[in-house]
């Protein structure tokens, strides 16, 4: 089925400004996580937000089709294929996140099974809820959403090197996400979705806790240096 590039019926110019903008905050902080990775040969995203994020991304990539128009669906795509990249390098240094006595081929375990249990889980998911009420995959993405933001905690505070987490990453996931729930609650569709609003807000406050405790552990580290 052709879809215009924007959906003007169901959105607002104000609604494509809000979610595209967040959108593309998110491929210029995976493009960094890459770029990171490189240099560091360690994932600062942990396994199981990669595992959700990834099974989202897969079905609403491939399996359902965004209402919002055929640029998101593309836009969809962008970022599936930019995880492809960190899946892989996930299963190269995945393991550097395991506490000591894991093998190294959990981490590779760990994540594969995950994601096929994140895919069935989010697949009746978004047939019973996102695809009659949303049409965008957007209660599946903030349940992702905010446990990715719940877990980067523990990951921060049990990792001894901090020159593995960006600062300015944790700025753009925080940005990029709150822009989208800026949308929703602009967008009419949503109007009084509370429980939406309320993963949204969720999210927002784990992603400001987190930038905080990078700000404030990575000041101290190089005081320590200093």
């Amino acid at each position: 089925m052709h879809q215009p590039l924007f959906n003007m019926t169901d959105y607002t110019v104000l609604d494509h400004v809000l979610f595209a903008t967040g959108c593309f905050l998110w491929v210029i902080m995976y493009i960094l996580v890459i770029k990171n990775i490189h240099k560091f040969q360690f994932i600062e995203i942990p396994l199981i937000a990669i595992s959700v994020n990834f099974a989202w991304e897969t079905l609403w990539s491939w399996v359902f089709v965004t209402n919002m128009g055929a640029l998101y669906m593309w836009g969809y795509r962008v970022w599936f294929f930019l995880d492809c990249v960190i899946i892989y390098n996930t299963f190269r240094y995945g393991w550097k996140q395991l506490p000591e006595g894991f093998h190294k081929q959990a981490s590779k375990f760990i994540l594969s099974f995950a994601w096929v249990g994140w895919l069935v889980i989010l697949y009746f998911f978004s047939v019973k809820f996102d695809i009659p009420q949303s049409g965008m995959g957007g209660y599946g993405g903030y349940w992702c959403n905010l446990i990715m933001s719940a877990i980067y905690i523990p990951l921060l505070i049990r990792t001894t090197n901090l020159d593995y987490f960006s600062f300015t990453n944790a700025i753009l996931k925080w940005l990029g996400t709150f822009l989208v729930t800026l949308f929703c609650i602009n967008h009419k569709q949503w109007r009084g979705e509370w429980f939406l609003y309320s993963l949204g807000i969720a999210t927002a406050l784990l992603d400001i806790v987190y930038i905080v405790l990078v700000y404030k552990m990575k000041k101290k580290a190089n005081a320590k240096l200093g």
